[in-house]
């Protein structure tokens, strides 16, 4: 009974780790494989590889799952099914369950908010300016209300479409920690650079970008990572 325990584990403990492999990081939208397996990227296409290794580690698992003397007698859809159905939502709580204790604990203003969602768009471009969407959900798992601005740096290629390193937002937004969920919807209009048309702009492959929104107030400042892939 000790031995066929061990082994169940051992093969929960593989399915876990698939599992931690693709939850999300504190404050970005990537997770950790995607940072291992980037995508590659096309003229007009991407292509997703990241999701290759934690899908053989999980496979490994669930076959472990299969062999174990204990469900011999058990259907293996019935095993997969639980699995996929029961355990591994139980496992994603479980990450986000630590990843919020780990905020709670700390409670330090600005370190204690990670990135919910984010979203940028260009939603109209004319032969001198853009309208830029910026979109940023946050939650804040800290015990205190905290004061804040925001920023967004641009990646290099919108820098030279718009002449301009970021965008401030003007307005000191405010949470109030409690796991309190506070979104960030503005359109803001911004001047193109010299010399750059709207076409250029509107064929450019802006929505792969990589961009960086810093919170910060006159304590602290953090940065929340948003990949368009």
């Amino acid at each position: 009974m000790i031995k066929g325990n061990k082994e169940l584990f051992k093969y929960l403990g593989i399915i876990f780790v698939s599992v931690l492999l693709t939850c999300k990081l504190p404050r970005d939208s990537y997770s950790i494989m995607q940072y291992v397996i980037g995508p590659i990227r096309f003229e007009n296409s991407v292509v997703y590889l990241s999701g290759i290794i934690p899908l053989i580690i999980f496979v490994i698992g669930i076959r472990g799952l299969f062999r174990l003397e204990r469900y011999a007698s058990k259907s293996k859809l019935l095993i997969f099914l639980t699995v996929i159905i029961l355990v591994v939502p139980i496992m994603r709580s479980s990450v986000e369950a630590v990843k919020t204790a780990y905020f709670w604990t700390i409670n330090d203003g600005l370190k204690s908010i990670d990135l919910k969602d984010a979203n940028f768009k260009i939603l109209d471009v004319t032969d001198s300016e853009a309208t830029l969407k910026i979109k940023l959900t946050l939650i804040d798992h800290g015990r205190d209300t905290t004061d804040f601005k925001v920023r967004l740096y641009l990646p290099g290629s919108l820098m030279n479409y718009f002449d301009t390193e970021l965008i401030e937002l003007d307005e000191q937004y405010k949470t109030f920690g409690h796991r309190n969920v506070f979104s960030i919807d503005k359109n803001i209009t911004v001047n193109l650079a010299d010399g750059c048309t709207a076409e250029e702009v509107q064929d450019s492959h802006w929505y792969w970008e990589t961009f960086r929104y810093d919170l910060y107030n006159e304590k602290q400042s953090v940065k929340m990572i948003y990949h368009g892939i």
